[in-house]
């Protein structure tokens, strides 16, 4: 099987060979990622050398296509996003003029062709990043429109469904220009905290989770999977994942969300995509605990059919962790990974 494949193949459980592998940093991966970019009126006259597989990170003082201003301390290093300094909507008298972003804004894609063809027989994964909660907290301000759930619940919601149009012109003009052959649209939004999520369950389904049904049907109506990342405890929208039809969950502290109380109820029914818990074991340095780790990853999230691709954390300086640490994670992952039995 190539890396496609396999990706597929564990994705639908269709009993891949072993998992899926996406290790970028150590030359090991069955995903090629690409970025949208940023249009090309906006881009600098240094901005010549576009590649699709190159994410666009902004700068200090940096104004993004949706108006908003970011602050980044260039010490913290090419992985730190930085933040918002500047909302353009913390006004909501505000709202019926703001003109979102174009979706279909020529420089968009940029360098399409030239990533496919590098991509070959893997998994392409397209990115666009900040899926809807992170943009309009990006728009607002965080603290501003957690309070607007609660008290401004109707404007949120007109936002919510200009910011989803968005994504979905996005996906629909990545299908059209890559003829079918990207795989899987990649996007983000953190809703969790240690505890438990930002708002209500019953909140995040009646504004949010309409939005996410919307996209979701529009990705698969394009032949497309949806990879999505979300941070924190997020165990009480779990089951609303399934109900959507997302394909893949990216987990980075599966410990927090416990990895067997996980497994019992979800194992065959999603696609984990699943890296050793980036706060509890991985600084450790403990290649016993990393081993130990991947197997109960391996053993809860994994079904005889497939269903768990493995992934790196990238930013590793962050949580105090060594590439030798994300070595032996991949090394287990490789030893214990297999599906021989299909």
């Amino acid at each position: 099987m190539n890396s496609r494949e396999i990706m597929r193949r564990n994705i639908a459980f269709d009993c891949p060979e072993r998992i899926g592998l996406r290790f970028n940093s150590l030359g090991i991966s069955d995903v090629y990622r690409i970025f949208t970019q940023t249009p090309r009126r906006l881009r600098s006259e240094n901005d010549v050398n576009i590649r699709m597989d190159k994410k666009p990170r902004p700068f200090q003082g940096y104004v993004d296509e949706w108006g908003c201003k970011w602050a980044k301390e260039e010490k913290a290093g090419a992985g730190d996003m930085g933040q918002v300094e500047y909302h353009p909507l913390e006004d909501w008298s505000q709202l019926d003029e703001f003109i979102l972003p174009d979706p279909f804004a020529p420089g968009r894609f940029d360098g399409l062709e030239e990533a496919l063809a590098l991509s070959g027989e893997r998994y392409v994964q397209l990115n666009s990043p900040h899926c809807l909660f992170e943009r309009m907290h990006f728009l607002r301000g965080f603290e501003a429109l957690l309070i607007d759930i609660y008290t401004e619940p109707e404007k949120v919601r007109e936002l919510a469904d200009r910011v989803i149009e968005y994504q979905i012109g996005i996906v629909k003009e990545a299908h059209r220009l890559s003829k079918g052959r990207i795989d899987c649209f990649d996007t983000t939004d953190d809703w969790g905290t240690q505890h438990g999520l930002l708002i209500s369950p019953e909140l995040w389904r009646e504004i949010f989770k309409p939005c996410y049904k919307r996209l979701v049907d529009a990705i698969h109506a394009a032949g497309m999977h949806i990879r999505f990342h979300t941070d924190g405890k997020v165990n009480a929208i779990m089951e609303d994942f399934v109900e959507l039809g997302i394909d893949i969950v990216n987990i980075h502290q599966p410990q927090l969300l416990g990895i067997e109380e996980i497994g019992k109820r979800f194992a065959g029914r999603i696609c984990f995509e699943a890296a050793v818990d980036i706060q509890v074991t991985l600084p450790t340095g403990d290649k016993k605990a990393i081993e130990d780790e991947v197997k109960k990853l391996i053993e809860c999230w994994a079904t005889p059919e497939g269903g768990l691709i493995a992934v790196e954390y990238r930013y590793l300086d962050a949580i105090g962790a060594t590439q030798e640490s994300l070595q032996w994670a991949l090394d287990a992952f490789r030893k214990y990974g297999s599906f021989e039995h299909c």
